[in-house]
């Protein structure tokens, strides 16, 4: 169920591991397919921000760019519904925090 896909999305999200970060985006992108049918799959809100955050504290040099988009399509579909996946100001901060800990020379513009 959601709970336990979070947990376990949030235990990679303070893993220290390589790939770790990576790990829970890849769950999260499994909830999100299974969830069409499985509706108990469903992320919700805090599911997104732990995503957001791990890619935030990931130092991947894409990480920043991935947890926008994960912001972006929580937008899209709250917009368009889902009212459990509102963001909220964790998701905003962890994707600008993202941008703000980048190597990338657009993050301070970015964030």
């Amino acid at each position: 169920d959601t709970k336990t896909f979070s947990a376990v999305i949030n235990a990679y999200a303070k893993s220290s591991d390589k790939g770790s970060a990576s790990k829970a985006e890849q769950l999260l992108a499994e909830m999100e397919k299974r969830s069409m049918k499985e509706i108990h799959l469903k992320p919700n809100t805090v599911t997104y921000n732990t995503v957001i955050n791990a890619l935030a504290k990931s130092n991947e040099f894409d990480g920043p760019e991935r947890a926008e988009a994960i912001l972006r399509n929580m937008m899209v579909r709250y917009r368009s519904g889902e009212v459990d996946v509102k963001p909220n100001a964790i998701s905003f901060n962890s994707a600008i925090d993202a941008w703000a800990k980048s190597r990338d020379k657009r993050g301070p513009s970015r964030a």
